[in-house]
Parts: structure tokens; sequence; C-alpha cells
């Protein structure tokens, strides 16, 4: 009987030890309860490579390569939401109605892509262009200039270019692939296994550099983060190691070789020494630059960041003795519509000025991958010299695919190919083009009011965003009857480029440029004149091209007028 209990207590025991350690095992394995801040930082940080929970998302690859592989309906429009403080309000009513509308379709079984696009400058005035890529030729058009496209054929455009005098087209190539992926994703493309190796590789690099610190937990509407602070040489030396891993990775190297290789070949290809550039070589050349380079004071917090227990957020935060400079990478997929953001806080303490740059990316339909539409923004707004400064691009685009779709091959007398041309015919069509665009753009900005600046083109582009910001404030700086400096430096960028030797053919170019600079511009500061082996005042209605021997070699001499290109003298070598 006593035996009996004995055995009933062992077994009753057993069970408990057993649901203990099954509950344990869930809540280790299953929850993040029994983990330390620090198990749960490497935990969400292992995730970005993940396919379900981490940055690169699957329904957005597979929306990818549909897209570069079928066939679909596309619309779209671009604006800008610019305010700064100082400018003209004027040019700003201006910029900000400003916006580029265009629609088409895009067959890529076929290599075929249309589109119509128009650049408004008003709800009634707008610049209408047409951009088509069929018969391996890519053609543009607009009503304003001929009911023609004007197109190049993609082949042999190495000796398209040789018409006009460049001798050396090693680097030229002779097609451009308009269709290809930006990148080959059978080559990026990690097995579950080489993930999973990959994973444990990194993170173990990162727990065997800052293991022993102490991490910290913070939550916030919903999420829950986890942050480490290292000092400058502490992120040094796990720079210094994750590069030193990497070179030596034999899963990532090989990937890492071969989405490269176009690259490296002609790096290779081009360079004057006998030695091997490969990613390996690469990445030591990395390594070696930052040994050599001094480490200044200063701190850096990495944050991971999770929301229902799903990577949402990595933050890099760094301070010096007067500047913060925070980078944060965010992903959020809610209920299909996925978006990923990229934003840079930077904060001066001693200025005070306050700057935040930002990317978003969204996208809604990728769960049906019918109609997808994305959403772009990019923006720069703070407070920079104590003057507010708000600049916003958004392009918002709408996909539908459909299998139905067709493209017309061009028709004989659809297009003029400019390869059938010679040189010398080619520019003369070029600078018609060219007046007759210059003669349109004068008139519309006429019409808006926006004469004096050249075209809201030039500073409504994310790319022109400094230039803009530049132009504020050199504004700022002079009599509102001057001209800013970013105007000085874009009237004289068209006429510095051809400084020095050229050949004859791009000196017919140059003075073909001149004159119709000369008829459009109502401003005799704007002006040029050109003396040497030919004259051209700036009166001058015709340009002394016959004067200039295409296969003659001359020197180009910039001439400036308190800082204004005035002049050009042209020598023969």
């Amino acid at each position: 009987m006593k035996t009996n209990t004995v055995k009933k207590l062992i077994i009753i025991v057993l069970i408990v030890i057993l649901l203990l350690g099954g509950i344990f095992a869930y809540l280790y394995f299953g929850t993040d309860l029994l983990k330390t801040n620090g198990q749960l930082f490497f935990k969400y940080l292992g995730q970005v490579v993940d396919v379900q929970d981490g940055f690169f998302d699957r329904q957005l690859i597979e929306y990818s390569n549909k897209k570069y592989t079928g066939k679909y309906e596309d619309s779209g429009t671009f604006s800008a939401d610019i305010n700064m403080t100082g400018m003209d309000s004027e040019m700003l009513k201006t910029l900000n109605e400003f916006n580029i509308t265009y629609s088409g379709k895009i067959d890529n079984t076929a290599r075929k892509n249309e589109q119509d696009i128009s650049i408004n400058y008003s709800s009634d005035l707008n610049f209408p262009l047409k951009y088509k890529y069929a018969n391996e030729t890519l053609g543009l058009q607009t009503d304003y200039v001929s009911s023609k496209y004007i197109g190049i054929e993609n082949n042999n455009l190495k000796e398209f270019v040789e018409k006009f005098g460049v001798t050396d087209t090693t680097d030229f190539p002779d097609t451009i692939d308009f269709f290809s992926k930006f990148t080959n994703q059978e080559t990026v493309n990690l097995t579950d296994e080489e993930r999973e190796q990959v994973i444990n590789t990194y993170t173990g690099v990162l727990e065997g550099k800052l293991g022993e610190k102490e991490f910290t937990k913070s939550e916030e509407n919903g999420t829950t983060s986890y942050s480490v602070q290292i000092t400058n040489q502490e992120m040094k030396d796990l720079m210094l190691t994750f590069l030193e891993t990497l070179k030596n990775d034999q899963i990532m190297m090989p990937k890492m070789e071969e989405m490269f290789k176009e690259i490296l070949d002609n790096v290779n290809m081009n360079q004057s020494t006998n030695e091997e550039i490969t990613m390996q070589s690469v990445i030591q050349q990395m390594i070696d630059d930052m040994n050599d380079s001094e480490v200044q004071e200063g701190t850096n917090t990495i944050t991971v960041s999770q929301t229902d227990k799903k990577l949402s957020a990595i933050t890099l935060t760094t301070t010096d003795t007067t500047t913060t400079v925070e980078l944060k990478i965010t992903k959020t997929n809610n209920q299909g519509n996925l978006t990923y953001g990229m934003e840079m806080n930077v904060i001066d303490s001693e200025t005070q000025d306050n700057m935040r740059y930002f990317l978003t990316a969204s996208y809604q339909g990728l769960e049906q991958l019918a109609t997808v539409n994305e959403t772009y923004q990019y923006g720069i707004t703070g407070t920079m010299d104590g003057e507010e400064q708000r600049m916003i691009y958004n392009l918002n685009c709408t996909d539908t695919f459909n299998d139905g779709i067709t493209i017309e091959d061009y028709t004989e007398d659809e297009i003029q190919v400019l390869n059938d041309y010679n040189a010398e015919e080619i520019l003369t069509l070029a600078m018609t083009i060219a007046e007759r665009i210059n003669e349109v753009n004068a008139m519309q900005m006429e019409q808006i009011g926006f004469s004096e600046y050249g075209n809201p083109l030039l500073f409504t582009f994310p790319l022109t965003s400094i230039g803009l910001l530049t132009y504020n404030q050199a504004a700022n700086a002079v009599d509102e009857s001057s001209m800013s400096e970013v105007e000085m430096s874009t009237f004289n960028s068209q006429f510095t480029q051809y400084t020095g030797e050229q050949r004859g053919t791009t000196i017919k170019s140059l003075l073909q440029m001149i004159l119709s600079n000369n008829l459009s511009q109502t401003e005799e500061n704007k002006k040029v004149e050109v003396s040497g082996v030919v004259t051209m005042t700036k009166d001058d209605t015709e340009a002394p091209i016959d004067e200039i021997n295409s296969g003659s070699t001359y020197n180009v001499e910039i001439q400036y007028n308190e800082g204004w290109v005035s002049g050009i003298v042209i020598t023969e070598q």
C-alpha cells in the first residue's frame, strides 16, 4: 500500500515537472517573458532577413518580379509641397501648382513601353510629351516641335557617338537594356538554410561584441524597443569585425561577386594596374581605410523595435559634443498596406539647426496583385539658419496588370531615327528643336509669371533640393533686382561644359547653342559673344558653323563679366 502511494506520488511529481517544463519551454521559446533585454534585442535584430517578419517582404518581391516581367497599364502624378521663409510668394505659388502626370502601357514580354506625359504649369497650361520604346528604338514627340517622334535606335551606340568626334568609346555600351531588373533575384535570394546560417553568423558577431553590455527596454504606443549604447571606438571595432566576417563569408561573398559582376568587370577592364579588383579586395580596402581613420569622441545608441512580435524599426543615434544624428528605418504592414520609411534627424545644439530628411514608400494591393498603388514621399523639413524650410515631393503611381494590352510598332512615317543621319544633320536638327522649345518655354513662363527663373523644373525635383536651399539663402543676401548664385551657376554651366580641347563637331554644337541663347534672351547681360577663329556678336542671327572644320581640334576659353559668362574664345589647335 505504501509502495503504491509512493509510486503515485512519483508519477504526479513527474507529470508536474513535465507540465512545468513544457510551460517554461513555451514561455521561453514561444513568448518574450523569460528572455533578457539583450536576448530580445538580438532576437528581433535577427528578423531583418526573415521572409515573414523581416524587412524583405515576400509579397513585394513577387510584385517586383511580376512588374518587371509582365504587362501592365500605369499612371501617376509627381507634385511638390514647398514653403521656405523669405522666398517670393508668387514663386512658391507657381512651384506648388506645378506637377507632372503620365499614363501609358508597358509590355515587358515584347520589350515595349509607351507613355503620355504632361508637364503641367497650371490648371490650363501644360507641355505635352510622348515617350515610346518599340522596334528597339527610343522616341520622344511633342506637338510643339513635330508630329513625328525623334528617336535613337538602341543598337551600335558606339558608332553613333563616334559621329560626334568621340574617339574613345571603351566605356560606352553598344545597347542599353531598358527592361533589365535592378538586381538578379535568383542571385541574391537565400535558401532557408543559408538565411538561418547568415542570421546566426552576424548576430553571433553582435553578441560577441555587445553581449556584456547593459540593454534597456522601453514601450510606446504598442511598440517595444530594446537599446544598447556603445562608444565610437566600440562602433569602429564592431564594423571592422563585421567586415572581416563578411570578407570570409562563404555564403554572401559569392552572391555579392555575382551581383556586382558587371561593375567589377568594367572597373577591371579600365584600370591601369594588372591587379584584379574583387569584392574581397573592395572590402579589404574598406577595412584598411577604417583602420587608418581616427576615432572622434562620441556615443552611439542602437535600438531594435518590435510591434506584435515582428521587427518594425532599427534606429542608430550618434551623438558628439554638439550634434545628434538619428537614422531610423521602419516597416509596417497593416492589413496588406505595406509601408517602408527611412528618416534622418540632425540636431545642432550650437546653431539650433534642426533638419529632418525622410523617404517613405507605400504599397496597396499586394495581396491580389491585380492593381497596385505605389506612393513615394521624399522630404526635407526643419529650421536652417533660423528659417523654416519645407520641401516635400510626392509621387503616386498605379499599376494595373493586363495580359491583353498591346503596343504598336513605329510606322515608317511616324519617326525620324537619328542613327540614319550624319553629325552635322543631327546637330542642326537638335539646335532647331532646342530653339523651338526655348521659344515655347519663354512664352509659357511669361504666361505664368515665371520668366525670371527659367522653369519650375529647375526647382521642383528632389535632386535639386539642395540647390533650392542655396537659392533661398542667396536670394536673401542680394538685392531683389539681382540674380541668385544658383541662376548664375545654372546659366554658366551650359557654356563651361565646353571648356578646353574639343572636336570641330562639338564646336559647331556650341555655336548653335550660343546663337539659340542670344536669340531667346531679353536681358543683355545674358547674351554671349564669340571671338577667335570665328566671331559672333550678341546680335547675330546665324552661327558661323561653316567656318569650323569638323575634323579639326579647337580650344575653348571662357570669359566672365561680374561672374557671368560673357564671351567665348575659340582657337584652333
